[in-house]
């Protein structure tokens, strides 16, 4: 295919990511607490770009931490989907799962995504929301000093960015971080994201994560070249930053092609000795999280049980 042709197909893919699919995504049916969790509150956050849509899922009255009468901690979540995709509620399931199982209230948030937005204007959207949240707490009914954030794949990416940002501003530190399928380093080739799986039957296995999907991203929200190995945007480079981060869950997927990146980041953070614990959901790949196949369910259940235990210790 020649250069011209692929910068065609590829815009068009990207323009049909931001409109059609930001549109169609779902979360799954399954259903991650027994207990009643009220829809989301719609609530509109300012920040330096503009206000943010952010949805509210009040923490469950009988949860683990929103029990006795006093304020439930809160936690931030960052959905995934490439810096193309505005699709926050496609994570409702991991949302109440949190507000139902931990007892924490979940803002998630809708940050701006392309054309809308281009680097670094999602992470900063992001900190403006988590400082909104810290100091917000009497106005919200949550306790802003109890506040925990997590990111999918390209909300992990914010996720860190957030918290850089935060570092960078001397503000309060969060009690918890969990990341999911991360994206952590802008500076690896495009053509560099195949499966780490060896080829079965001959054939190698296609990645979630394809190098068109990466070329994509970088051509879109990381257009200037010059700017992807920053801290924000490659987390994994931030020597400084890894070493000031919150207690962390980092979940991989086996098949993913992201997970060479993400092992390297759960490497050098243990070394800088951040509390950590890793997993690496065996038999999926990076879209597991969302899936509906009932053979990923196993892998849903197991990482709400995750965040679960890791929020909860962290947060109580």
């Amino acid at each position: 295919m020649s250069s011209h042709l692929t910068k065609v197909t590829d815009a068009l893919q990207a323009r049909f990511l931001s409109t059609v699919a930001t549109r169609l995504v779902r979360a799954p049916s399954i259903s991650l607490t027994s207990r009643d969790v009220a829809a989301p509150e719609t609530v509109m956050v300012p920040t330096r770009h503009g206000d943010v849509r952010c949805f509210v899922t009040r923490a469950a009255a009988d949860a683990p931490l929103a029990a006795g009468g006093t304020a439930p901690p809160v936690h931030v979540h960052l959905h995934g989907g490439a810096f193309l995709v505005g699709a926050p509620r496609q994570d409702d399931h991991l949302v109440r799962g949190i507000a139902g199982e931990v007892g924490a209230t979940v803002v998630n948030v809708d940050y701006s995504t392309w054309p809308k937005a281009r680097y670094p204007q999602a992470h900063e959207e992001c900190y403006d929301v988590l400082r909104w949240v810290q100091s917000s707490g009497t106005a919200m009914g949550w306790d802003g000093e109890r506040v925990s954030i997590s990111g999918l794949s390209a909300g992990g990416n914010l996720a860190l960015g957030a918290l850089e940002l935060a570092r960078r501003s001397g503000d309060p530190a969060l009690r918890a971080g969990v990341l999911i399928v991360p994206a952590v380093d802008q500076t690896v080739p495009p053509e560099q994201y195949t499966s780490p799986l060896p080829p079965s039957a001959g054939k190698a296995h296609t990645p979630f994560v394809s190098p068109r999907l990466v070329r994509m991203v970088r051509n879109y929200y990381f257009a200037d070249a010059s700017r992807r190995a920053e801290p924000l945007a490659s987390p994994l480079r931030n020597d400084e930053g890894i070493a000031a981060l919150p207690p962390l869950l980092v979940v991989t997927a086996e098949q993913d092609s992201v997970r060479p990146q993400d092992e390297r980041f759960v490497d050098k953070t243990r070394a800088k000795g951040v509390p950590m614990t890793y997993h690496c959901a065996s038999g999926v790949d990076h879209g597991f999280p969302q899936s509906s196949k009932k053979q990923d369910e196993p892998a849903v259940r197991e990482l709400a049980e995750l965040m679960r235990v890791h929020l909860t210790e962290n947060l109580a």
